[in-house]
């Protein structure tokens, strides 16, 4: 019997009006949950501003504030039912992703070098050093004086790749050099990675090398801010090259860049056996890391508490976990230099303890949407980094994955070898659906920011994340303690 041949046409006709029904469908079962997408509401809005062919004035930020203001009003004073009502609180939120892009833009807003660049002497304190590029070590830089520019055209940070041969200086100290210093470039083509928009909000208007070796210079004191920030990094520096000197090269680089978030010590070939693998992740500290640090902190402090009666009877253990995890996450947040993807995750498991000090579920999509939208009213340029897109695609698909996980009732009296062995059982299920889940959620966007796949991506993770997460974190985390 031979088989019908395939078709690709149609059974019905797609029509409009079952698009709408459809549509419509699915409001009224997300009508109940319309809180979740109040932070995808505000990441529209931030994303439209970002993606405007045309900078404009501060004015229309607070035209947009006012106009979001009004649906809310109008949403809290009249009776217009529960679609409309939702509609327009969405709307509302909207409008004021908008108008904090535009804020928030201007709140940065600072020099950037000439375009046509040049060769410039350039004298500015060192903030941090920065992690290698290809071209070799960087170094973040506030410039004091850069010629052929006034203090009103310097630059507040600047980037410089230095030569292979130089000695990396510590943050704090004071140095001159001459070298290219150009404006951060564009995306190479339309739609790719724009270096210059992320070198904005951070601050940094000029990127460049040293044509001179680095030299150490004299001069005034740097102001108390500038000079807090540089003696913070100057400690997790000092540190990193501590595990370095104990570890060794081969080992002590991916420690170094796990604890303080420094990279320079990490040798090339593992760095591309890291992105080969899809474990790059590992080194960049964002919310694994934090998650670990603050979950160990957590779970440390409650067994303590536990353990002794006395206090264990007079205290809500869990809430006093709750708050040595949030110093945790603040104390390892400043020793990580504070990057982007480390604040992000500071404010989610942030969100997550709070969550448990006023009674609620830390782990819930409900404390996920308020953590992104509070990253977003900070940072609403977020929404556009993949860092921000991966790690919260990953998140609320665990948490899904979590909440629609089926529970089955304990047998009672159950013989140890079999408890054992189905534990062993769930637990790798769970790991391997877990992995499988966080993958699916982030290869889109892994394929669209960076145009690859890490074909052993899973099987690695399910390999390597028992042992970074109950092993090296924790001595990692013990050990800077003890340092």
């Amino acid at each position: 019997m031979r088989a019908a041949p395939l078709s690709t046409a149609f059974r019905e006709r797609p029509s409009f009006r079952r698009i709408a029904t459809w549509l419509a469908d699915q409001a009224l079962v997300q009508s109940d949950r319309w809180t979740l997408w109040a932070p995808v509401a505000f990441g529209i809005g931030a994303a439209l501003y970002l993606t405007l062919p045309a900078e404009p004035l501060v004015a229309v930020a607070f035209v947009v504030l006012a106009a979001a203001g009004g649906l809310v009003l109008a949403a809290s004073r009249w009776s217009l039912g529960k679609p409309l009502t939702i509609a327009l609180i969405l709307a509302a939120f909207m409008l004021a992703g908008f108008a904090a892009g535009k804020l928030r833009t201007q709140s940065v807003r600072a020099p950037i070098a000439p375009a046509s660049g040049g060769v410039r002497a350039i004298e500015g304190f060192v903030v941090d050093v920065a992690s290698p590029g290809q071209g070799g070590p960087r170094l973040l830089l506030a410039p004091i004086q850069v010629s052929g520019l006034s203090a009103a055209e310097t630059p507040i940070r600047v980037r410089v790749t230095l030569q292979d041969d130089d000695v990396l200086p510590s943050p704090g100290t004071l140095i001159s050099l001459r070298g290219m210093l150009n404006a951060p470039p564009p995306p190479a083509s339309p739609g790719s990675y724009d270096f210059a928009r992320d070198a904005f909000f951070d601050g940094i208007g000029g990127v460049g090398f040293a044509l001179t070796p680095v030299r150490e210079v004299q001069g005034a004191p740097p102001p108390w801010r500038l000079d807090l920030e540089m003696k913070i990094n100057a400690a997790r520096w000092a540190l990193a090259k501590q595990i370095v000197g104990e570890m060794g090269p081969e080992s002590g680089g991916l420690a170094a860049a796990m604890v303080t978030g420094h990279e320079a010590f990490i040798p090339k070939e593992q760095v591309e056996a890291l992105r080969a693998s899809g474990l790059a992740h590992i080194v960049s500290i964002s919310g694994l890391h934090m998650a670990i640090v603050g979950g160990f902190t957590f779970a440390l402090v409650r067994l303590g508490v536990a353990a002794w009666p006395w206090l264990a009877l007079r205290v809500s253990s869990k809430k006093v976990a709750a708050l040595v995890g949030l110093a945790a996450v603040g104390g390892y947040l400043i020793l990580s230099g504070a990057p982007s993807p480390a604040e992000r995750a500071a404010i989610t498991a942030g969100a997550a303890f709070f969550a448990i000090l006023v009674d609620r579920r830390a782990i819930s999509l409900h404390t996920l949407a308020i953590a992104a939208l509070a990253i977003m009213i900070f940072q609403p340029e977020a929404v556009t980094e993949p860092g921000f897109q991966m790690s919260f695609a990953a998140t609320t698909a665990l948490v899904a994955l979590a909440e629609a996980w089926p529970r089955p009732a304990k047998e009672i009296n159950t013989p140890w070898p079999i408890r054992i062995v189905q534990g062993v059982g769930v637990w790798m299920a769970a790991s391997l659906g877990a992995s499988f889940v966080a993958g699916l959620a982030t290869g889109p966007f892994a394929m669209q920011h960076f145009n690859r796949v890490a074909t052993f991506g899973l099987a690695a993770n399910l390999l390597v994340a028992p042992i970074s997460s109950f092993l090296m974190m924790p001595a990692l985390a013990i050990g800077a303690v003890l340092a």
